[in-house]
């Protein structure tokens, strides 16, 4: 980006670190934007100085290590403007050992950022949003961004979007984030799309291992959420209200040690399109729903989905490794809950309410498919 205006040319005039001057972008060949050398105080100014609609590029797979926080809780300047930042494979990264507690980014209500290419590590919030905090009305766009062994205290180890906030996230990865309450990889309050993303090995002490969707409306588009632990609610993904919806996505291999939803655990309003719900398991005493757990309230549909392989194995009267339907409603469109298993009858589903059911099948599942629950599925047999 070019700067004519007498304002632009004085705060790029501000960037000069360690003998490096700004120069303009075409200057350095990147065809686009400010160039930011490898060096954090660097990239602090950059953030805390550039006009709006800057486009800092960093430099390539350089680690810009943050030590002390900015202000307050945020590792960098808070954004409160249209920005984008090219991290060309760079590195963010909070040094544990010597840093205090603070987050990495922090969006307020009149930001606009936008993140490509960018690894985000290490962040530490006293509250929300370990690695991202986005405020409401804010908005946040993720491409090729990987959010990794980030922490907060109560919600979204990796990203935190709050009521009114949204985001756009694409071709992405949350790891090994973690909370000590809800949310481990995204806590998702505001509208929240998702295309290409994978949250793989995030954790949550209570809901949430990988998402935790409190309100908003929310499309979750290719996108896997596999191996995530939740210690209470929701291995995979706890949804109190709003919408969701996944389409051709897989929550996999996701695990809750506690009572309900290895997979999911809803009273919101879901749309399971073209997904698999598989290998998720509720392992906590009389656990409920190891692939989905649905409480009342809650509306459930799946098309052309499958909800396979998964279990309700802890002791006492754990039921239901397939579904747990607690007086929501479930439509079945062309689906199939099959080949679960759970300690106690039933191993395919459990539900309080009828389901609706159009071309959809529930076998094979141990130690029944529905026999032992209050009701049986229509055209469900043992």
């Amino acid at each position: 980006m070019r700067y004519s205006t007498l304002s632009g040319i004085a705060a790029l005039a501000t960037l000069v670190v360690n003998g490096v001057s700004a120069v303009p972008a075409d200057a350095a060949g990147s065809g686009s934007g400010f160039p930011v050398p490898c060096d954090t105080t660097a990239l602090t100014t950059a953030i805390a100085t550039a006009p709006a609609g800057s486009t800092l590029v960093l430099a390539r797979h350089c680690t810009y290590h943050l030590t002390t926080a900015y202000s307050g809780a945020d590792g960098l300047p808070p954004i409160g403007r249209q920005l984008t930042i090219e991290g060309r494979g760079s590195t963010v990264v909070r040094d544990g050992l010597t840093a205090g507690v603070f987050r990495i980014f922090h969006v307020t209500s009149t930001g606009d950022l936008r993140l490509d290419d960018l690894t985000i590590r290490g962040g530490n919030a006293p509250t929300a949003g370990g690695g991202i905090l986005v405020d409401g009305s804010g908005n946040l766009k993720l491409n090729k961004v990987t959010l990794d062994n980030n922490h907060a205290n109560n919600e979204g180890g990796g990203v935190d979007v709050e009521s009114g906030a949204k985001a756009y996230i694409t071709r992405s990865e949350f790891t090994f984030n973690n909370t000590d309450l809800m949310g481990g990889g995204l806590q998702s309050d505001g509208d929240v799309t998702t295309d290409s993303v994978v949250f793989d090995r995030n954790y949550a002490s209570f809901y949430g291992g990988a998402i935790d969707h409190e309100s908003g409306d929310s499309v979750y588009r290719n996108t896997t959420l596999k191996n995530n632990t939740g210690g209470n609610d929701g291995g995979g993904i706890d949804l109190d209200g709003g919408t969701a919806q996944f389409i051709n996505s897989k929550i996999i291999n996701n695990t809750t040690t506690g009572a309900s939803g290895g997979g999911i655990w809803s009273r919101a309003s879901v749309m399971l399109i073209k997904t698999e719900v598989a290998g998720n398991v509720v392992g906590g005493s009389s656990g409920k729903g190891g692939g989905i757990f649905q409480e009342a309230g809650g509306i459930l549909v799946l098309r052309d989905s499958s909800v396979n392989r998964n279990s309700a194995n802890g002791s006492g009267t754990s039921q239901a490794g397939g579904i747990y339907n607690q007086g929501g409603s479930v439509t079945l469109d062309h689906s199939e809950v099959n080949n679960n298993a759970s300690t106690d009858a039933p191993g395919g589903v459990y539900t309080s309410t009828q389901f609706t059911v159009n071309r959809s099948e529930i076998r094979h599942n141990i130690p029944t498919n529905c026999d032992g629950s209050p009701v049986i599925v229509t055209g469900c047999v043992g």
